[in-house]
């Protein structure tokens, strides 16, 4: 049997937080630095996660999962957006932070991935808080593409985002979703695309149970304080 290529110590960390529910990609980015004396590439990387995560699927009695891929970060040229970036700071607020990025977003989107005819859907009139930020077209698919920006980690959407976008899949068939998540200062971004995005959701659900009860217990300590 060959040896395993991570440590004893990171391979149970791993294992326990696939236990734990967090998603593939939380784990992924939890792991990145510790696993990076003991791994030659992100494929491989991915190898031994994939592994690790069928092993914790084992151990819980639940199906064999299949082997997944965080997209590897790629890296562009931050230079000529160095104006956008000394208006940023990491106290902003999002949207704040978001809508300076829009040149960098278009940068990326246009130049490195392949993207035309893109429009931020935040400038729109006709609806408001849309659950993306733009839509183009990569070749002949249209897109709708959430954008998470941060000056030193990668931010992922929420699961209210999620479940907006899925009910925007179903009424809209030939529609495709993407996710762009962008380092600022490491000038580093990665992408991903349809499918991928089920790797920010494949954790443990979050329950509503607890929120639904402490509101419920409000509405009941204010109606007795109106007795």
């Amino acid at each position: 049997m060959p040896k395993p290529i991570l440590p004893e110590s990171l391979r149970e960390e791993i294992v326990n937080l696939f236990e734990q529910g967090f998603s593939s990609v939380e784990i992924y980015d939890a792991v990145i630095e510790d696993s990076k004396p003991y791994v030659e590439s992100h494929e491989q990387l991915m190898r031994c996660l994939s592994s690790l995560k069928s092993k914790a699927a084992l151990k819980k009695k639940t199906i064999q999962v299949k082997r997944f891929n965080v997209p590897k970060p790629k890296k562009f040229d931050i230079s000529k957006h160095q104006g956008i970036l000394k208006q940023l700071s990491p106290n902003m607020i999002e949207k704040d932070f978001e809508n300076l990025c829009e040149g960098i977003i278009i940068d990326i989107l246009e130049n490195y991935e392949g993207f035309t005819n893109i429009e931020n859907a935040n400038k729109t009139p006709q609806f408001h808080n849309p659950p993306f930020d733009f839509f183009a077209f990569k070749g002949s698919k249209p897109f709708v593409i959430e954008f998470k920006g941060s000056l030193n980690t990668y931010h992922a959407s929420g699961e209210t985002h999620k479940r907006r976008l899925k009910e925007l899949l179903k009424r809209i068939g030939r529609l495709h979703i993407a996710l762009l998540q962008v380092k600022l200062n490491a000038a580093e971004y990665r992408i991903f695309y349809n499918d991928d995005m089920n790797l920010f959701f494949d954790g443990k659900k979050v329950s509503i149970n607890p929120v639904a009860q402490w509101i419920r217990t409000k509405l009941d300590e204010a109606k007795s304080s109106h007795r």
